[in-house]
């Protein structure tokens, strides 16, 4: 059996010490963003899903944060989760945004690792690695493999 290898882009976007988290209705919650196509790079991949997720076209990408390395061994399972700061002056954290896509929704929430663990943000091990990267403000890689 092959392993299943996914490259996926992220976007932390805060407002007033906050997070937005995307969540799968009825399942796990993780960062904004998602997969990157074939030819496509992590940026222009971030932008083209904000769009699609959430009809936001006037975000800008602040910096880059860090990289996530996830693998489910058992599983033959692969993702690489490319983080970056993102300002979207169309989100604010006075209200939740509204999902363009009917199996997700969003919400702010200040992110201790108490929170994150709280609202299972996967993958798990941007956990612990959200509130110190905000912390230290430098990038970090992360990695269970």
């Amino acid at each position: 059996m092959g392993v299943t290898f996914r490259h996926v882009t992220r976007a932390l976007i805060l407002d007033q010490e906050k997070l937005l988290i995307a969540r799968m209705k009825g399942a796990h919650s993780f960062l904004p963003g998602g997969e990157i196509e074939r030819g496509e790079g992590a940026q222009s991949a971030l932008k083209r899903e904000l769009q699609e997720e959430l009809g936001v076209g006037s975000c800008e990408i602040v910096r880059f944060m860090g990289v996530v390395e996830f693998g489910i061994k058992e599983k033959n399972y692969c993702e690489i989760n490319h983080l970056f700061e993102v300002k979207c002056s169309e989100l604010t954290s006075g209200r939740n945004p509204e999902a363009l896509e009917s199996h997700l929704e969003f919400f702010w929430l200040e992110p201790t690792l108490d929170n994150l663990r709280k609202y299972d943000v996967l993958p798990y091990l941007v956990q612990e690695m959200i509130p110190e990267v905000l912390q230290k403000q430098q990038p970090m890689w992360v990695s269970n493999m």
